[in-house]
């Protein structure tokens, strides 16, 4: 049975913790919470610490921490020579990328990003990559709700990163080119809200709000001889409407987090590393940077 350390065991990493132990795994949560230890070993993990520092020999760790503390928990992690799987967004900067490539992350680090596995998202990039849509001209994606907690980042960091991997895995990568930024601030001058017209042929529409009214999510690919999406994460088909009429098309159900760790777990017996190291990580956040930028903000 391997043993993994989950550092941060909070509303998401509960359910991290979940997938782990499904998978046949042992594991031992650091978290700086006495609510959360007790919660972790409540349901299930093998042990509860204050500290990383306290954890036990793991064959890995999984990091799941507010966003402005992943990088230099990863950065305290590398010394131990182990895999390490952590939640997005994983640098807010690039000082932080070169701080951990210039520790030997490029080896050892990898995202955590769920959309490369999301069966709904691989079925619209086949059908794209098959011509089943023709030529593929326009990419539109919908991320509305209203957030409690943007985790210490703001919508560029929180909402946005999904959007770029959907669409980077759909394409094979993100459009350099920006069109257009405009962004909705709150009264403390938080960006919570973000449209961004990306590239040319295809152009990507990105549709991002964190304060909405009624959650939307949503994927649609528009092409020369039809239309396909993904009408919501947790739909059991995609769409697929051209001259023949509209088709529902099955897909896999499987939650993608259990599917980016399995193949984690994979890894450390052995197996080929997750899809998304350190350097591609580094392109997400260099074009959500030159997002920012175009956006008048700062890093």
């Amino acid at each position: 049975m391997l043993t993994i350390g989950l550092v941060g065991c909070g509303n998401w990493g509960v359910n991290i913790l979940r997938d782990l132990l499904s998978l046949g795994c042992a594991v031992q949560v650091a978290d700086l919470s006495p609510e959360a230890r007790t919660r972790a070993l409540q349901r299930g993990a093998a042990g509860a610490h204050d500290d990383l520092e306290a954890l036990p020999i793991c064959a890995g760790f999984v990091v799941a921490v507010p966003i402005p503390d992943l990088a230099p928990i990863c950065a305290r992690l590398l010394p131990r020579g182990l895999p390490i799987f952590s939640e997005k967004t994983l640098c807010t900067s690039l000082e932080a990328l070169a701080e951990l490539e210039s520790r030997g992350g490029s080896k050892l680090i990898y995202a955590m990003h769920k959309w490369h596995y999301h069966p709904g998202i691989e079925a619209l990039r086949c059908l794209a990559a098959e011509g089943a849509l023709g030529t593929l001209r326009e990419i539109h994606t919908t991320r509305h709700a209203w957030v409690q907690d943007f985790h210490g980042g703001d919508v560029f960091w929180t909402l946005a990163i999904h959007d770029l991997t959907i669409v980077e895995h759909i394409l094979g990568g993100v459009p350099s080119q920006i069109r257009a930024v405009e962004i909705i601030q709150d009264d403390s001058g938080l960006p919570v809200g973000l449209t961004a017209v990306l590239g040319d042929n295809p152009t990507v529409v990105m549709s991002i709000h964190g304060r909405h009214w009624n959650k939307q999510t949503g994927l649609s690919l528009l092409g020369t001889h039809g239309t396909a999406g993904l009408p919501d994460a947790c739909a059991d088909h995609i769409v697929l409407r051209d001259k023949q009429g509209e088709r529902q098309l099955p897909i896999d159900t499987t939650f993608p987090l259990l599917l980016e760790l399995k193949e984690f777990i994979t890894h450390l017996q052995g197996g080929p590393p997750p899809r998304c190291g350190l350097s591609q990580a580094g392109v997400l956040t260099r074009r959500l940077l030159e997002l920012r930028g175009a956006a008048g903000l700062s890093e």
